[in-house]
């Protein structure tokens, strides 16, 4: 199982005071870091306001791994995830065959329906209905991926929430046969359906205890369209600002902000196994990768170091850069 590392970007207010300048270089430390410790992939998320409010700094997650890219030369790039519905799903995909080519083919295309109204309604976009902007979702998957893929001609398509008509997108992908796609969520109905339909990965937003009936239910919805549910990898997300030794020893109620109890169901964080355990535990379940934030890496090293043993202990002993697990 590979490890992936979710870089700070001011979402959780970690940047708060600070000049934006160094809040990059601080970014930039911490890729170098990832690199040579050996993890497999650094992420960037989509968030356009803080998660608290205010005016703290920071950054966006396109420009910021693009202006990474040159800067680590081995270590993957992905999202988890762009919000889909902030850009033209054209532009998106022709934004990632760039970004994927300045990077020399490390990128993961992380994409996801967005869920913060308020960032939705601050930069003037509808908030529609969740089922909504899933079918949009779904519709923007339709063309990024075939636009991203070497063996798709010029794309047209006619939907209710998005259109295009011979879209020219050269170069698609370093990688033959396309940029690999990863969707991030946790809704067996809808959202399985389409990592089912259109991904190489999917990125869970479950608790260790809730991971093995998630893959279940992600194995029955490739069966019901006959893909081979090995096809599909399957990773988990870890929300950088989880404490995982708070939330055990508080019976799940202390994080950075008290608001931020877990991953997907805050009734449950009593019962997480130490970080290490839960890493063993996902290996054993056959997941891909983990995408882990970490708490104060902003402004030290040190929970970095910790990560990494943790990491040793579940058994994923990291490798050269690039190659984790």
């Amino acid at each position: 199982m590979r490890v992936g590392l979710i870089l700070p970007q001011g979402w959780f207010g970690e940047f708060a005071g600070w000049d934006p300048v160094r809040a990059y270089d601080r970014v930039v430390e911490i890729a170098h870091l990832a690199e040579q410790r050996g993890f497999d992939s650094l992420w960037t998320g989509e968030h356009v306001l803080t998660k608290w409010g205010g005016e703290q700094t920071l950054l966006e997650c396109m420009t910021l791994t693009a202006a990474l890219a040159p800067q680590v030369h081995r270590i993957g790039l992905g999202f988890t995830v762009l919000n889909t519905t902030f850009r033209n799903p054209a532009l998106t995909a022709k934004m990632a065959s760039t970004l994927d080519v300045v990077s020399g083919g490390r990128l993961t295309l992380g994409l996801g329906a967005g869920f913060r109204q308020d960032e939705f309604e601050a930069f003037g976009y509808p908030f529609l209905p969740t089922r909504e902007r899933l079918r949009m979702l779904g519709e923007h998957l339709e063309i990024i991926t075939r636009m991203v893929d070497r063996r798709e001609p010029p794309v047209s398509f006619d939907g209710q929430y998005a259109r295009v008509a011979g879209a020219v997108n050269n170069p698609r992908s370093v990688r033959s046969p396309r940029i690999p796609i990863l969707i991030g969520g946790h809704g067996p109905e809808i959202t399985f359906r389409l990592a089912a339909r259109y991904c190489d990965e999917i990125n869970l937003d479950v608790l260790p205890a809730q991971t093995e009936s998630a893959l279940a239910v992600l194995r029955e919805r490739c069966h019901e369209i006959d893909r081979d549910p090995r096809s599909l990898a399957a990773s988990i997300s870890v929300p950088p600002s989880l404490d995982w030794a708070g939330l055990r020893s508080t019976g799940g109620q202390r994080m950075m902000r008290p608001d931020e109890i877990s991953f997907a169901d805050a009734e449950r964080a009593s019962s997480l196994p130490r970080r290490a355990e839960a890493f063993a535990l996902w290996r054993e379940l056959g997941l891909s990768r983990v995408i882990t934030g970490v708490p104060g890496l902003a402004t030290t090293d040190e929970t970095l170091d910790e990560l990494v043993e943790d990491c040793i202990e579940a058994g994923l002993e990291l490798g050269p850069a690039g190659s984790a697990g």
